[in-house]
């Protein structure tokens, strides 16, 4: 029988939800920790062109709003309120601990951490099925994405105090933090892409993208000078370049196997939403003042929460409302 899944699309999910397991282990600001600071300049980025590439835009033209809607019911908005809940427990907001936010207001706006990543897709989702059923080109959809993101790139770097004062703290904090439109430009370039026929060659990306990514790099050290928007740009134009590239090989799915990795991928969005426990357990538990034995301990962590949850879903149905349909 014919495989007809792209296996490179759940490797690259599996390879890239590891490394958000890696960038929210990894101690420090982001502009103290190279390793950090690396991760963060392409993840997010291939991440969410992913979930473009992914989203079902040929046949969601045809949908009405509760049917766009009934897709993430079960899948995705479910698991995330379960996540919600728990970690809003675990860190107080029913009396279990000293609350670490002022008000379920403040924690609906802006989600612990990293459960921005769901409201977000749902957003950017909601975005292009809008202009689906408005008859848009993939082509159009792009070009619309840019129009809306490319601003607020601007807005979070320099007019958010601003923006602040204009909409109030949890409004703002809903729009930059939580949606994150300019993050959009990301999944609607995901969207092109699965039908990208562009004439140039693939190493001219190679290049472009790896030399500008090493740049990015390099403002770690040698900042003094460099912009906000100066910075926002080589980042964006790096993993525009790279996407292309690693893309045109995902879709002949002609990347490196690993069923591990793929495994992983299949799984991504219970991963991502439940890797954050053990650490916040650590981190109470022993601390990070000895860093390398924190490390040590969580990757033991994780490692187990991976084994529970490959066991749970061969013995237990259920867990798709806790880790998402696979």
């Amino acid at each position: 029988m014919m495989e007809t899944r792209n296996r490179n699309i759940d490797g690259i999910k599996g390879c890239l939800v590891l490394l958000v397991v890696v960038g929210h282990v990894l101690q420090g600001r982001l502009d103290q920790s190279i390793g950090r600071y690396m991760i963060y300049g392409f993840h997010m980025p291939f991440f969410i062109a992913l979930a473009g590439y992914l989203f079902p835009y040929s046949r969601s033209g045809g949908d009405s709003l509760s049917v766009f809607l009934g897709r993430y019911w079960v899948r995705l908005i479910l698991p995330w309120v379960l996540a919600m809940v728990v970690y809003a427990a675990y860190l107080g907001a029913f009396g279990v601990k000293t609350p670490l936010w002022k008000g379920w207001i403040g924690y609906l706006s802006v989600p612990f951490y990293h459960l921005w990543f769901v409201p977000a897709y749902l957003f950017w989702s909601f975005l292009t099925w809008f202009m689906s059923v408005r008859g848009f080109s993939r082509l159009q959809v792009f070009l619309v994405g840019m129009v809306i993101s490319l601003p607020f790139f601007y807005v979070k770097s320099v007019w958010m105090l601003e923006l602040v004062g204009l909409m109030g703290q949890y409004s703002a904090g809903l729009l930059i933090h939580t949606l994150r439109p300019h993050y959009f430009l990301f999944f609607v370039l995901g969207l092109v892409l699965r039908e990208e026929k562009l004439g140039t060659r693939s190493w001219i990306f190679w290049v472009s993208g790896s030399l500008l990514l090493g740049i990015y790099g390099g403002m770690f050290y040698f900042h003094a000078g460099i912009t906000d928007g100066m910075r926002d740009g080589v980042w964006i134009f790096a993993n525009v370049f790279l996407l292309i590239a690693i893309f045109r090989l995902m879709r002949a799915d002609a990347l490196p196997k690993s069923s591990v990795f793929e495994w992983i991928g299949q799984q991504s969005l219970g991963v991502y939403l439940w890797h954050v426990l053990p650490l916040l357990w650590l981190k109470d538990l022993i601390g990070t003042r000895d860093l390398m034995g924190f490390y040590g301990w969580v990757a033991v962590a994780e490692l187990l929460f991976l084994g529970l949850m490959y066991g749970a879903w061969r013995y237990w149905r259920g867990l798709r409302f806790l880790m998402g349909s696979r």
